[in-house]
């Protein structure tokens, strides 16, 4: 293997051997696009933050828990950041409905829902190449296939929530789903591997 992907395991085998400079440099890596994707499920950048500092605190003290036989390096670091992002906003959710259920929300400043984000030049540029190689991904979805990867991983919905949503049994739901991620995890490895 070669590339980053060659890179990233042998930083993993670092963080597992306690090296620090293993864990900074997979953070210096990929933390842009992880902060893009954690922003992206939370539309709050200082929430994001605070959940990409959780992941790579969790990669560190829980590098027992990665295993390269499940996954790459990065597509581990998405799947971390984005159920600790989701996790986040579930809290969020839950905490926003006992403040008006409790009455006790007028006196509290309101947040914004809208992120601020001002990203650097190397962010803007990294994020702009994996997220052309996404959408490029996910243009060789069916459209139910698409909607239902999105509304999964981006809006956080459960898969009974997607199948009431589209009007789609569950099964169906959970099909389409599986079938859109195994698309999308060859297609984004045969086009990384193209570049390697």
């Amino acid at each position: 293997m070669t590339g980053w992907g060659a890179d990233d395991d042998a930083l993993m085998e670092g963080i597992g051997a306690r090296d620090p400079s293993a864990l900074a440099k997979l953070y210096d890596r990929h933390a842009p696009v992880l902060l893009a994707l954690s922003v992206r499920v939370l539309r709050d950048r200082m929430e994001a933050e605070e959940v990409l500092g959780d992941v790579f605190l969790e990669v560190w003290s829980r590098h027992d828990r990665y295993s390269r036989d499940r996954g790459a390096p990065m597509a581990y670091l998405m799947t971390l950041t984005r159920s600790r992002a989701l996790d986040r906003l579930r809290a969020r959710r839950q905490r926003d409905r006992f403040m008006v259920a409790t009455d006790e929300s007028p006196g509290l400043p309101k947040r914004s829902s809208e992120a601020t984000v001002e990203p650097t030049p190397l962010e803007d540029a990294l994020v702009a190449e994996r997220r052309r190689r996404v959408l490029g991904a996910l243009d060789g979805l069916t459209a139910p296939q698409r909607r239902a990867v999105e509304l999964a991983f981006f809006d956080g919905l459960s898969h009974s929530e997607i199948a009431e949503s589209v009007g789609a049994p569950l099964g169906t739901v959970k099909t389409r789903i599986r079938q859109g991620l195994t698309h999308l995890k060859k297609a984004l490895r045969d086009d990384y591997d193209a570049r390697a």
